[in-house]
């Protein structure tokens, strides 16, 4: 078979007989990408989806969901569940506006703000450290490209 011999090539040159599997390196990845976000954004007691939140907000006073969801490529039902957990932390609050929820930062997120933003300064330079600049650039793009051919073509 055609997938076995791809699989055959990829063992000999690297430690996981999936490694030429896009759905397997994929996920390692983000796995070792995101050890690194829960390390630098746990310093906060949040995740990484959190700080893009809060900055998202932070930048948009008065942002809605359905933009919150746009922007950060997530469910509807997901930036639920993260403004809650932001509400919880006193770092945003949600108004309604007649049938419009609108999400703003407290003074108490406006003033975390700074630290999230060095935050995301150190896990760029972790990364960037280890891959190369002009790597992580490229790397980026391309997975973006895809995830948004895959993500519109579903």
């Amino acid at each position: 078979m055609k997938g076995e011999k791809t699989i055959a090539v990829a063992e000999s040159s690297s430690t996981s007989r999936y490694s030429a599997c896009l759905l397997f390196s994929a996920n390692a990845l983000a796995r070792a990408i995101t050890a690194i976000g829960d390390e630098e954004f746990g310093r906060f007691g949040m995740c990484y989806s959190h700080a893009y939140m809060l900055c998202e907000v932070v930048s948009q006073p008065g942002i809605t969901p359905s933009e919150l969801s746009e922007t950060l490529c997530l469910t509807p039902s997901t930036i639920t569940r993260l403004v809650e957990k932001l509400e919880q932390k006193r770092l945003v609050r949600r108004e309604s506006e007649g049938k419009k929820t609108l999400i703003f930062p407290t003074e108490e997120g406006e003033s975390i703000q700074p630290d999230i933003s060095a935050a995301w300064d150190r896990v760029s330079e972790r990364y960037s450290q280890v891959l190369g600049e002009t790597n992580v650039c490229q790397l980026t793009q391309q997975i973006f490209k895809a995830s948004k051919a895959l993500g519109d073509g579903a």
